[in-house]
């Protein structure tokens, strides 16, 4: 796909997310002499974010509401971010849509289950035609998840149509929260309230792949792969394990993924948290005062466009280990990165997964276009550059059998 008037085009950018996003790219060396654009709907905003950063991308002021605006601004790029969350209330079906008719591509940050669910029912088909890979969950939730899984099942030397089980267990995730984290709670809750989001939906397992029918459809048929009585249990690997709350997120995505390459009948994928996970965390938290021992104090009911301190978003972290089990032994992948898993870490990864599609060779991939997901619609491709991003000292990926 060849570029046009941008490179790229970060909507959402003044967002507290949207602004970490775009002063990452601001210094990547890719981008340096090359045309790319933030957007969103309030032109003062932009101007002033613009005017902070030194490369001066061009402003663009959008509203989602209006159709026309939306496609203009689409056609001047082959690759557009969508940071505007939460996506179910904000339109973002407006935005996907204009990619997926245009063939250009596109990435955001949803965490609404429901709300992806809908839009690879209502967008796959359109997406394939035109040739956009749209890729869901483009984070934290769910990049490691579904990098992992890929790498850790691939690794395994299985039989044609031979059953593997997968697990993820998050061993780090030292962070804080968001006004957008909170945002996305009271969208899902507001979608239930309003029968959009069943309980029905919410048990189902493969929500982000509608129609799918799969090897965990009936066993244990829950979100994030666990029984479902599962509160906690002893891991001869991790120790206490216990529910997580962003697994029903990552494990669907994992299942769609699944889906895509045709694994659905064969591989089953759970996801929780060691107790280890719970006891870094809190540990983090307390040996800084919560932060105001840095006078950067913690904000546990942040506003609209606030979100974790400067220091937490340095000195934060997560890392995930996959393990895939078939008759043929194991493979364990463990993602490992840096920075606030939410929002430090999140945006490094949306923005390297826009430099990917905007600028590598990802025609290897699993699928050329569609809804898609990170493994599907980047895979390998998008493992090699997150593990060069910073030098290398941003995230590992590491496979042992």
């Amino acid at each position: 796909m060849s570029h046009q008037t941008f490179a790229l085009i970060v909507y959402g950018a003044t967002g507290f997310t949207g602004q970490l996003v775009a002063e990452y790219l601001n210094t990547h060396p890719e981008l340096k002499g090359k045309p790319w654009a933030i957007a969103g709907r309030t032109k003062t905003k932009l101007a002033s974010l613009s005017a902070k950063l030194a490369g001066g991308p061009e402003v663009l002021c959008v509203d989602l509401s209006n159709a026309k605006a939306v496609d203009a601004m689409v056609a001047q790029t082959s690759v557009v971010l969508n940071c505007a969350g939460p996506y179910s209330q904000n339109n973002g079906q407006a935005l996907l849509g204009a990619c997926a008719r245009a063939g250009v591509h596109y990435s955001d940050l949803s965490g609404e289950g429901f709300y992806q669910g809908q839009m690879a029912e209502a967008f796959h088909e359109t997406a394939k035609e035109s040739g956009a890979k749209v890729i869901l969950a483009g984070g934290v939730d769910s990049i490691p998840s579904d990098l992992g899984t890929m790498i850790a099942t691939q690794t395994l030397a299985t039989k044609a149509n031979q059953n593997i089980k997968t697990l993820g267990v998050y061993t780090r995730y030292t962070g804080s929260f968001s006004g957008g984290t909170l945002n996305s709670g009271l969208a899902t809750a507001r979608a239930k309230k309003s029968g959009e989001y069943t309980d029905a939906m919410e048990a189902n397992p493969y929500l982000a792949a509608p129609g799918t029918t799969g090897i965990e459809t009936d066993t244990p048929g829950t979100a994030d792969g666990m029984a479902a009585d599962f509160k906690w249990r002893f891991d001869w690997a991790h120790g206490v394990v216990s529910k997580f709350f962003m697994a029903p997120i990552n494990a669907r995505i994992v299942r769609r993924s699944l889906a895509l390459r045709g694994e659905h009948q064969n591989v089953s994928y759970s996801e929780c948290a060691s107790l280890g996970m719970w006891l870094r965390l809190v540990g983090t938290w307390v040996i800084s005062g919560f932060g105001y021992f840095l006078g950067q104090p913690i904000k546990f009911k942040p506003a609209s466009g606030e979100g974790p301190p400067a220091w937490l978003l340095r000195t934060g972290g997560f890392e995930i280990q996959v393990t895939a089990v078939s008759q043929a032994g194991s493979a364990r992948t463990r993602v490992s990165g840096r920075g606030d898993p939410g929002y430090g870490a999140t945006s490094k990864m949306l923005a390297e997964l826009g430099l990917c599609l905007a600028f590598d060779d990802h025609s290897a991939s699993s699928h050329s276009a569609g809804v898609l997901t990170p493994s599907t619609g980047l895979g390998q491709v998008l493992v090699s550059r997150l593990s060069r991003a910073r030098g290398g000292q941003f995230m590992t990926f590491r496979t042992t059998r």
